[in-house]
């Protein structure tokens, strides 16, 4: 049922107005079923959804659902109609750390996200560890910036060899659409 209630909720986005009770919302937040986390991040991906939550959500509600679901999907690689599988996952997660770094969002995101990476590239196997690395380390480090936010990496043993996989891509000209600036240009 929760389900079936977030597709009609993507389904119509663009003709109901109504509100969205955030305790519904609360409620797929905290499901564990890949389905209802994979179409919950796709409705928070709708701009015009999440302006009808009522009342509204905080962006560390929002952001620790993001967070959890990166986790869930980068670690599990699920297969499904709306769930990421571990690629995809990797480019969103890209995406949303250049985007809240233009924004020019607290650290403490950053932190977090810099965290996990470094947690699952740590202690997962082989395959995830493939995964941070080509598909988010080296992107993220397509900006000098960011990758001088990781500069602690390079000196973590663990680290390092992802650390210095970023820095190669990025150095060798590797670029990526998901690093393009989105700093609003006069």
């Amino acid at each position: 049922m929760m389900l079936q209630d977030i597709i009609r909720y993507l389904e119509t986005a663009e003709s109901e107005s109504s509100a969205i009770a955030d305790s519904e919302v609360r409620g797929w937040m905290s499901g564990d079923d890949p389905e209802v986390l994979g179409a919950t991040y796709a409705f928070f991906t709708n701009a015009e959804l999440v302006q009808r939550i009522t009342p509204s959500m905080s962006f560390d509600d929002v952001f620790e659902f993001v967070i959890r679901s990166y986790e869930f999907c980068l670690r599990n690689d699920p297969q499904g109609d709306l769930v990421d599988d571990r690629f995809s996952t990797a480019c969103n997660f890209v995406s949303a750390f250049v985007s809240m770094w233009d924004e020019g969002r607290d650290r403490k995101y950053f932190r977090e996200m810099k965290s996990l990476s470094s947690h699952l590239y740590t202690e997962g196997p082989g395959d995830l560890k493939d995964s941070i690395e080509l598909a988010i380390v080296e992107h993220l480090f397509e900006r000098e910036d960011i990758r001088e936010f990781f500069s602690d990496w390079r000196d973590d043993p663990q680290l390092q060899p992802a650390y210095e996989a970023g820095k190669l891509w990025a150095e060798g000209g590797g670029t990526s659409p998901l690093t393009q600036s989105r700093s609003k240009q006069p």
